[in-house]
């Protein structure tokens, strides 16, 4: 009977270890894979040097003001308004899909889908402007 409730116990202890390593290794998985260590890949990394370069800064100096500020909040502090933000990341991701070899077709439906983001976006923020919310800095 004893060697039952050891072999229990240490199975359970194993089980235990066995859950809380699992989630951290992962999570040092996914980070590894990271360009910048925050969540976000190549694809993040890729839009964030374009909206730096869209409102005149660098990108060190974008994700300062991205930990206390919405990207248009920041973008009407340099003058630039929603509509021009998007156009300009339009525009970028048009040539960036192109470049990648993408058809028409799918740089299209692309658009398609960024357009109704943003859309999504203007209609967030024109609901929160009284209330200093805007664009969810966490889902540019």
């Amino acid at each position: 009977m004893n060697k039952i409730v050891m072999y229990s116990l240490g199975i359970a202890s194993l089980a235990a270890t066995g859950l809380m390593v699992v989630p951290s290794f992962a999570q040092a998985q996914t980070a590894k894979n990271n360009t910048n260590g925050n969540g976000g890949g190549y694809g993040y990394q890729q839009v964030i040097e374009t909206k730096a370069k869209t409102l005149g800064m660098t990108e060190a100096e974008l994700k300062t003001q991205l930990e206390t500020k919405t990207l248009l909040q920041v973008a009407e502090e340099k003058g630039i308004s929603e509509d021009q933000l998007h156009e300009s990341m339009q525009q970028a991701a048009q040539h960036r899909w192109a470049d990648k070899g993408l058809t028409q077709a799918e740089i299209d439906s692309r658009m398609q889908n960024m357009q109704e983001r943003q859309a999504g976006d203007h209609e967030a923020n024109s609901a929160n402007r009284g209330n200093g919310m805007g664009i969810n800095r966490h889902n540019q």
